[in-house]
């Protein structure tokens, strides 16, 4: 079986037992998901990125990296080298390791083939065809972050932020030069993204340059409390954000809408009931439904160092209902369906909607031009 989807399986596994473990057995979960036995400490984390060098960047517009990657068969082209607006992507969670609460930005082994044959590959390439892609490396926490309840939890939340915090201000500083650009990101990293927005961007002068922001696969509520930013209503609106979950109609959803640590107020707290924006991809409307003929290409996964699959049009159909994006891709492919438990599609929030998503930022950037 596939070593890169092996490692998928590893994560999805445990976030899906994890919900029910925690709530069963807490201290039977400590020991199958890898909490760390030893407490948060700032003193030993890892050493710090220093982000005016390449090595703490996973992707840069001007060298060679995953980001770059485009589908087979189609006419894409990566347009970075004369795109008119960046894109600072913040990546997901792709370190479940009980050696520390917060990987080195730097981690080597599955951590990175992960996030650079996995997460760049497959999702910070969506952008390349209208934005020139940053994204940078950080002390990520660990998994089990988002499942444990303990304070060492909530700081290693807390201390990741810092890293993306600081990566984002020398992004805006030194690299943008002003430059319109998109805030993007995906689970752990909207997590980040959603108080970037709250404490960075709104509010200030960086969000007139904000065309939109792509913070997927979180539970990202619709009342943000981010001043002037809220979900995108309308697929030719800028200055908003886009959310959505990917999940099958009988998904067990009770963990996204109750237990999910947000930030609200400068606080990490749980979501506790407040309502969830969903965006469709399908469409770029707030709510909605829109059927597989809707679907431009989705792109299924493939191994590391194997050539990436062509799209597949007409992949699946979405349907907003109570926060949740409603899925129904095939289930007789391994590219989309391995690491799929309960119903949950959260590493494919990217995949399964690939060409909507290009489309819908073409046509942001197209609007916000035109502002």
């Amino acid at each position: 079986m596939r070593k890169w989807m092996f490692g998928v399986l590893g994560v999805i596994l445990i976030v899906a037992l994890g919900a029910l473990t925690l709530y069963l057995n807490p201290k039977l979960s400590q020991r199958i998901f890898l909490k760390p036995s030893s407490s948060f400490d700032v003193a030993a984390a890892p050493a710090a990125p220093d982000y005016t060098d390449s090595a703490s960047w996973v992707a840069l517009p001007d060298r060679e990296d995953q980001a770059d990657n485009l589908p087979p068969e189609s006419d894409l082209k990566d347009r970075q080298s004369d795109a008119e607006v960046d894109v600072f992507f913040i990546h997901p969670t792709t370190y479940y390791s009980k050696d520390g609460w917060n990987a080195a930005f730097d981690e080597d082994g599955e951590t990175r083939e992960l996030l650079e044959e996995g997460v760049m590959r497959f999702q910070a390439s969506v952008f390349n065809g209208a934005a020139r892609v940053y994204a940078p490396r950080y002390r990520q926490a660990t998994l089990y972050s988002f499942m444990g309840e303990e304070p060492d939890a909530y700081a290693a939340l807390t201390f990741a932020y810092s890293d993306v915090e600081r990566a984002f201000t020398h992004f805006i500083s030194t690299m943008n030069k002003g430059r319109p650009f998109i805030l993007a990101s995906h689970s752990q990293g909207s997590l980040h993204a959603m108080k970037l927005l709250q404490e960075k961007i709104a509010g200030t002068n960086v969000a007139n340059r904000l065309v939109a922001a792509y913070i997927v696969g979180f539970s990202i509520p619709e009342e943000l409390g981010a001043d002037g930013i809220t979900a995108c209503r309308t697929e030719h609106q800028t200055g908003c954000y886009l959310n959505w979950n990917s999940v099958a109609a009988d998904a067990e959803t009770t963990g996204w809408k109750q237990t999910t640590k947000i930030w609200i107020d400068g606080q990490l707290q749980h979501i506790a009931g407040r309502p969830i924006a969903c965006v469709n991809p399908l469409t770029g409307t707030l709510g909605g439904a829109a059927d597989a003929k809707a679907n431009l290409g989705g792109q299924p996964f493939s191994e590391a160092g194997e050539r990436s699959r062509a799209l597949i049009p007409e992949l699946t159909g979405a349907a907003c209902e109570d926060g949740m994006l409603i899925v129904s891709p095939p289930t007789d492919d391994e590219g989309l369906t391995f690491g799929v438990f309960g119903g949950d599609y959260h590493i494919y929030d990217y995949n399964l909607f690939h060409m909507n998503i290009r489309q819908d930022i073409t046509r942001r950037i197209s609007a916000f031009w035109k502002r």
